[in-house]
């Protein structure tokens, strides 16, 4: 099946050129003009990625990526003409997975966006993966047993640390943000809240971690977690 891209943007130049590069035998690329026309196609089709302008004038554009985020987990990469540091980062509170400020580089447009497709191709069947993971001498996560061993020690965890472990495990070095974790880790179950879900449980987590001295659990403040066993 082909990989699909969204991009809303007013600006038929920046579509245009973006979707001439990322399209190929297997990438649709689609763009809308207008806010309207853009989440009227990001809600009847399924995207691996959505790349936008957050300065649309129709409406306020964290106010829209914040629509979209609650809507569907997949990743958004934010093309802004807004410059500074407080600008960015309270786009990535709003939901955005990446930030470009224009003039941007197109190959470095078009690194993010093949990035963040393949994180989410790969994020979409983490279950199915039977190997098991090592790191080191220190841990082994094995799913098919859904074993967890640490300095030799093995850990008892609940379901969804054990999830949430392979999860990041299965990423090391990613950043996964908390509504990637939540939707591989809960389903899209309705009855949590997804910030304190993932936060309270990833708490547990590193409580049982700490049979080590590494932070295995990285914070990445404003987006989400990154696992590592590299503990600079």
């Amino acid at each position: 099946m082909k990989k699909r891209v969204l991009i809303i943007d007013d600006d038929l130049n920046v579509c245009r050129q973006i979707k001439y590069a990322l399209q190929s035998s297997t990438t649709d690329v689609y763009y809308a003009f207008s806010v309207a026309e853009g989440i009227k196609k990001f809600l009847e089709q399924e995207y691996c990625l959505v790349i936008m302008d957050i300065s649309l004038s129709e409406v306020d554009g964290q106010r829209l990526l914040k629509i979209m985020r609650e809507a569907k987990t997949i990743p958004i990469l934010v093309l802004s003409s807004k410059s500074g540091q407080e600008t960015k980062l309270s786009t990535y509170q709003a939901g955005a997975n990446a930030y470009l400020e224009k003039p941007y580089e197109l190959e470095e447009c078009l690194a993010q966006a093949e990035s963040l497709m393949e994180l989410y191709v790969g994020l979409k069947s983490p279950k199915d993966r039977c190997y098991t993971l090592a790191f080191g001498m220190d841990m082994m996560i094995d799913p098919e047993r859904r074993r967890v061993t640490l300095k030799g020690q093995e850990l008892n965890l609940t379901r969804k640390e054990f999830d949430l472990l392979f999860c990041l495990a299965s990423h090391a070095g990613q950043v996964l943000s908390r509504e990637q974790l939540y939707n591989q880790v809960w389903n899209n179950e309705k009855s949590y809240n997804v910030d304190e879900a993932v936060k309270s449980h990833i708490k547990s987590l590193r409580k049982k971690l700490t049979v080590s001295d590494i932070d295995y659990i990285k914070n990445v403040w404003g987006i989400g977690y990154r696992f590592s066993d590299d503990d600079k």
